[in-house]
Order: structure tokens, then sequence, then C-alpha cells
């Protein structure tokens, strides 16, 4: 058997969000929006080696969107969810992730995550 890998991200997309939206409330709305919306995608890129579990890249995730963004913890969990059925219904297998915070210029927020699977 051999053995299938992938990588995908999810982002928020910061650098693309309206210059109109303004204030906790509407940034807050947008956040969830994007969460609600937002897919995992393939990405070709180096392999992330950050954090080890789902489990682990949850936390992370909602140490800086909940514990220092104070954003709803339904921006973390929406996203997790869509990762954790993608799981479930490809037979995947979680490997490695990253966390990367929105940073002015340089990056958006994004969840990048390996799996693999036998192709059986």
């Amino acid at each position: 058997m051999t053995e299938q890998s992938v990588l995908l991200r999810f982002s928020f997309h910061e650098h693309d969000w309206d210059e109109s939206i303004e204030g906790v409330e509407a940034m807050e709305a947008e956040l969830l929006r994007r969460a609600a919306d937002g897919q995992w995608q393939e990405v070709a890129d180096d392999e992330p080696d950050e954090l080890a579990t789902f489990d682990e890249l949850a936390q992370r995730a909602e140490e800086v969107v909940v514990g220092e963004w104070e954003m709803p913890v339904e921006a973390v969990r929406l996203p997790m969810d869509k990762l954790r059925a993608i799981i479930a219904d490809g037979g995947w297998t979680f490997v490695a992730a990253e966390f990367s915070d929105f940073e002015g210029h340089h990056n958006d927020t994004e969840l990048t995550v390996k799996l693999v699977r036998d192709r059986g």
C-alpha cells in the first residue's frame, strides 16, 4: 500500500476584507461569516510541523482568536468542524499543523494541516 498526503489550508483572508469593516461588532460578524462560509483548500506549500495533533491546533487557534482577540469560539469551531468532517469522510489521518495569525501586511490568519491516508 502507498500513502497519499494532502496539505489543506483554511484562511480568514483578512487582507480581502472591505475597508468599511470597522469596530468590534463588525469585525466579529465578518470573522464569523468567513468561518461559516470558508472552505479548506488544498495547497502546495511547506509541510506544517508546529503542532502534532488536531486538539493542539484547535487549542492554539482558540488561544489567539478567543483569548487574545476576544472573538466568539464559533470562529474557531466552525473551521475545525469542517476539518473533522473532511478527515472522517475521506478516511484521512491528521499528521501535523500550523497556525499563523493575522500580521499586518504579511499574512492572514491561517490554519494549515497535513493529512495522510492509505491508497489501499
